[in-house]
Formats: structure tokens, sequence, C-alpha cells
């Protein structure tokens, strides 16, 4: 799963870097006051501009392998992280003078309160559904023996315990995946008769909630690999109580991986259309970013990550210090 990652990653910068060069070349000051323009652009520019582009990927991919290996949680992860946290003084201040630029600046003040309660809340509820898993029963016979001393009966020891699945297994890769495929529809569609596709409009938040939709179930079953799960269960003496190893047991899990994806895609959907929601209500467009999708995700995975790593390292020293 992981080499099948880095390929469509690879893939997917190949065909965003041309778009994202032509939405620069096509960019006003008027449009992108604080983005950069370029004027006269050549071809030899384009074409080493998408090598740049996928050769830094690439780097990044390996630089986060390199983070995994020697030192704290995902690398890819403290990456974006890094980036996103970078902005987020300036989304803070930029959303401060959005909210007090009218006369009513008490209404602002309160405003910006209940905003901030709002993202508290939605930061709590990421983690929790971050955090959240399936557990399915599972059974298995121990390899000693009791005696019951009562009958004066040998018998085997039976353990109870259980199967975690994370009900939003893929993570933040859906969204991201979405993204990337919108964007050049929204280019291809901006260049037919002057087609003007908004980035939070309806058909651009019903077309990204289908493709998330569709992704998280390809990358759900991709991931969990339901028939495998069956055989080393089988093979191990372990089963689920109520189904018999075999075929039985695969379609149960099929069955509970199919409600799996169906909760967590609906979940990522309505963490990925917070920001546009909250663009819709008179939100800043720079601070909405922290309201929801990728940015929510990437951040509570993270550092949730990060937390798991270093307690397991205080477990492990205070086990060889003992």
């Amino acid at each position: 799963m992981n080499n099948i990652t880095k390929v469509l990653t690879i893939l997917i910068s190949l065909i965003q870097a041309p778009v994202y060069i032509t939405i620069l070349i096509s960019s006003n000051i008027k449009e992108n006051p604080y983005n950069l323009i370029l004027i006269h652009c050549k071809k030899i520019f384009i074409i080493t501009s998408i090598i740049c582009i996928t050769t830094g990927t690439f780097f990044t991919m390996w630089l986060g392998e390199k983070i995994n290996d020697k030192g704290i949680g995902n690398g890819n992860s403290l990456i974006i992280i890094s980036g996103i946290l970078s902005r987020f003084i300036y989304s803070i201040i930029s959303e401060i003078f959005n909210r007090l630029k009218n006369n009513n600046k008490l209404l602002g003040i309160i405003i910006l309160l209940f905003e901030l309660f709002i993202w508290l809340l939605i930061i709590g509820i990421s983690i929790i559904i971050i955090n959240f898993v399936k557990k399915i029963h599972i059974q298995y016979v121990n390899k000693f023996y009791l005696k019951n001393y009562s009958s004066n009966e040998i018998y085997l020891r039976n353990e109870m315990k259980f199967l975690p699945l994370k009900v939003v297994y893929p993570g933040v890769m859906p969204i991201i995946f979405s993204q990337g495929i919108l964007l050049i529809f929204i280019t291809i569609f901006n260049k037919i008769n002057n087609l003007q596709l908004s980035n939070n409009g309806i058909w651009y938040n019903i077309l990204y909630s289908i493709l998330i939709i569709i992704i998280t179930f390809f990358y759900t079953f991709l991931s969990i690999p339901v028939n495998k799960i069956s055989d080393d269960l089988k093979i191990n003496g372990v089963y689920i109580p109520n189904r018999k190893p075999g075929k039985d047991t695969c379609f149960f899990l099929k069955k509970i991986v199919s409600q799996i994806y169906l909760t967590g895609s609906l979940l990522l959907v309505i963490i990925a259309l917070l920001p546009s929601i909250f663009i819709s209500l008179g939100g800043d467009k720079n601070f909405s970013l922290f309201f929801g999708g990728t940015t929510i995700i990437i951040i509570v995975g993270g550092l949730l990550d990060i937390k798991y790593t270093i307690n397991s390292y205080l477990l492990k020293y205070k086990s060889n210090y003992y």
C-alpha cells in the first residue's frame, strides 16, 4: 500500500504541476494581490517548473520517510503541519480585522469568541472521530489448561479479545485526492467558454462530496485485506463468536468494513465541507482552513501520532530503567 501511495503521489504531482503553473500564469493582480504573478513565460520555464515541483514532491516524501525512521511521529504529517501552523497567526489576525472592520465592534468581538468556541469544539470532535474504533470481538483457545477443582475436570481456557478497525481508516487521503482531481476539472471548465466554477459553490461541494465517498470506498477496501484477515484468523485458531471460520467470517468482515466505509466517508464529507460553510457565513478565507478539511485532520492526526510515539518511547525507557 505504501508503494501504491508513492506512485499515485508522483502521478498526481505530474498532473497538478502544469495545472498550478497555468493558474499562476492566468492570474492577475486583482484576483491574487499576494500571489506570485508570472508574465511572458516560455515553454522551457513551464517544463522546468513541472520538473522542480515533481522533484520537490519526491524529496519531501523521502525526507518524511527519514523522519519516520529517525524522528517521532509521521514524517510527512510533521512537514505538512509545520507549513500549516506557520500560517496560523496570520489567519487569526486576518479574521480579527475581518470581524472588527464594521462599526459594531462589540458584535464583532462576540462573533470572534463564538468562532473560537466552535473551533475548539470541532477540534475535540475531530479527536474523537480520528480515535473512534470499531471493535470486532474475537475468541481463541489458550495454549495452557486449567483445572476445575470443584468438578475435578480439566478444560481449555477461552479468552475474549477484539480486532480493532478504525472508522476513519483512510484519514486525510480521500480529501487530498479529491481536491487534486477537482483542481484539474476546475481548470478545464474555466477554459471552456469562460465557464467559471467556484471553489465554494454548490456544484463544487457536491462533486467534492461524491469524490470523497468514492475514494474512501476504494482506499478502505484496499487498505483492509478482508480475505487475508479471515485466513490469518483461521490459521491461528482465532474465530469470531457465532461465525464459522472461512467464508462466513470473510462475509461478516466485509459487512463490517462496508459499515465502516459508509460512516467514515460521511464523517469525512462533513469535515471537508466545514471551511465552505464557514466562508458562506462571512468568515475569512484564510482562517476557514483551520475550521475543517485537510487542515484539521492533518493537525489533529499528526499531533496524536506524536503523542503516541512519545508515550511509547517513555514506556520503553521506563521498562529498560527498572
